[in-house]
């Protein structure tokens, strides 16, 4: 029997309520995000100068996976810095199995934990809003998990 392989398609829409990582006068971030799953990670692009971004169209990542019980996504979002260090603004850690079945296909918005050294003790402010979709290696969607 030969190896099965998954995909997992996810379309970024938006994030909410960024942080600002300075304390000047309507500071607002360039904002961009990652997306790191078995290794491999995807980047979007960046927008510019706002604290609400909003990628329009929406961008596509497409990931294969030869299993997805116990994968995770790893979702971040940074600032884009003149000076080349980028900031980290928030992050989540998504389980692939909470797409197997009728959740598929909806858009959500995950909470975006902050950094200690900027959040207040790490809590969750800011949002990202994805679609994730699992799907099996014919394109059909991935059924609940079955114990």
């Amino acid at each position: 029997m030969g190896k099965k392989t998954f995909f997992v398609k996810l379309e970024l829409f938006k994030c909410q309520d960024l942080i600002a990582l300075t304390n000047e006068v309507q500071d607002v971030s360039s904002a961009y995000a990652t997306f790191t799953l078995g290794g491999l990670t995807k980047t979007s692009t960046c927008i510019k100068s706002s604290l609400d971004p909003r990628w329009s169209p929406s961008e596509k990542f497409e990931f294969e996976v030869d299993e997805w019980e116990n994968e995770f996504l790893i979702a971040q979002v940074f600032d884009r810095s003149k000076d080349g260090q980028d900031n980290l603004i928030g992050s989540a850690v998504i389980p692939l199995a909470l797409y197997a079945g009728s959740r598929n296909s909806e858009m959500c918005s995950y909470p975006l934990v902050l950094p200690d050294e900027v959040g207040e003790m790490g809590l969750p402010k800011s949002d990202m809003f994805l679609q994730i979709r699992l799907l099996n290696g014919d394109g059909s969607l991935v059924e609940e998990l079955c114990w």
